[in-house]
C-alpha cells in the first residue's frame, strides 16, 4: 500500500504515465527506487551536463528574473509575460544546508548530508486550486535562502506603556518549487535531498559554511510567484517586517552538493526522495 501511494507520489512529481512494473516507475531523465518506505528518485545521468546559467543565491536569481522585467504584473496576461520569460533558460542554483542537515559517523568518518524539503503552500505559495483540493495537493521546495535589509529604527509603546526601540526590516525570501503531489486525506509525505560528501575533517571544519545544495532545473511556467506579508513588533520581538517571499517554479534535471566559494564538488549527484508515514 505504502509502495503504490509513494508511486503515484513520483508519478505526480514527475510527470510519469505510471509504473511499469511492481518495483519501478519511469520517465524520460528519471526513475525511482523504493527503499523501506522511501523512494529514492534517481535522475537521467545526462542531467549532469546540461547547460545552465549558474546562480550563487536565490537573490541572484531575483536579480535575472528583473532583467526580464520582473515577477508578473497585476495586469499583465499570460501571452506578454510568457513572451518576456522566453529567454528564462536552464538554470543552477544553490540552495541552503542548515548546520543540523550535515551529520557525521562515528565509526566510518564519513559525512552525510540530510536536507528535509517543505510544502511551499506553508510559506505562502498560492497553488490556485480550490480550498479542498489544496489541502490535498503539496509542493515541495527547497530554501534558497533569505535576506535582510534595515530600514531604520523608531520607539514603539504597547497598550501596558512599555517601550522598545523597534527596528524596521525588509525581508526577501526565496524558493525553488517542483511540481505538486497529490495526497489522499491523513497522508505525510516527507521530502528530503541526501547524499554522502566526500570531504575531510578538518576541510569540514574550515569550509562547512560554504557547502550548498545545487539544483540544475527546468523553469516552468509560471515561473516565478510573489507572496508578501507582515510582521508587527512586539515587546518581546521588535521587528516591523515586509517579507516577500519568491517561488521559482521548476523541473529537475540534477542535484550536487558543492563549496559555493572554491567550486570543489563534495557529491557528484544527490538525491531526492519522498517518504510516507
Amino acid at each position: 500500500m505504502r509502495f503504490s501511494i509513494l508511486v503515484a507520489a513520483f508519478v505526480a512529481l514527475y510527470g510519469c504515465a505510471g509504473p511499469q512494473s511492481a518495483s519501478r516507475a519511469t520517465l524520460p531523465g528519471a526513475h525511482a527506487k523504493l527503499a523501506q518506505d522511501e523512494l529514492f528518485i534517481t535522475f537521467d545521468p545526462a542531467g549532469k551536463g546540461v547547460e545552465a546559467k549558474s546562480f550563487s543565491s536565490g537573490k541572484e536569481l531575483l536579480g535575472e528574473i528583473h532583467r526580464l522585467g520582473g515577477p508578473r504584473g497585476k495586469y499583465e496576461t499570460d501571452a506578454a509575460f510568457s513572451n518576456r520569460m522566453a529567454s528564462f533558460g536552464n538554470f543552477a542554483v544553490a540552495g541552503v544546508v542548515t548546520p543540523s542537515a550535515i551529520k557525521f559517523d562515528n565509526a566510518t568518518g564519513e559525512f552525510s548530508l540530510n536536507v528535509s524539503m517543505r510544502d511551499a503552500q506553508g510559506a505562502g505559495f498560492k497553488s490556485g486550486l480550490d480550498t479542498l483540493k489544496a489541502v490535498n495537493t503539496e509542493y515541495p521546495s527547497f530554501d534558497l535562502g533569505e535576506d535582510i535589509y534595515s530600514q531604520g529604527q523608531y520607539t514603539g509603546q504597547n497598550s501596558f506603556g512599555a517601550t522598545a526601540v523597534i527596528e524596521k526590516q525588509k525581508i526577501d525570501r526565496y524558493f525553488l518549487v517542483f511540481s505538486p503531489v497529490p495526497k489522499a486525506p491523513g497522508n505525510i509525505f516527507i521530502y528530503r535531498v541526501s547524499g554522502k560528501l566526500n570531504i575531510s575533517s578538518a576541510e569540514m571544519e574550515a569550509q562547512r559554511d560554504n557547502i550548498r545544495v545545487v539544483f540544475t532545473v527546468k523553469p516552468v511556467p509560471d515561473y516565478v510567484q510573489v507572496s508578501k506579508n507582515y510582521h508587527e513588533p512586539t515587546i518581546t520581538s521588535p521587528h516591523e517586517s515586509v517579507i516577500d517571499s519568491y517561488f521559482f517554479q521548476s523541473r529537475v534535471f540534477w542535484i550536487k552538493v558543492v563549496n559555493i566559494s572554491t567550486g570543489k564538488v563534495y557529491a557528484e549527484e544527490a538525491r531526492m526522495s519522498i517518504k510516507t508515514l
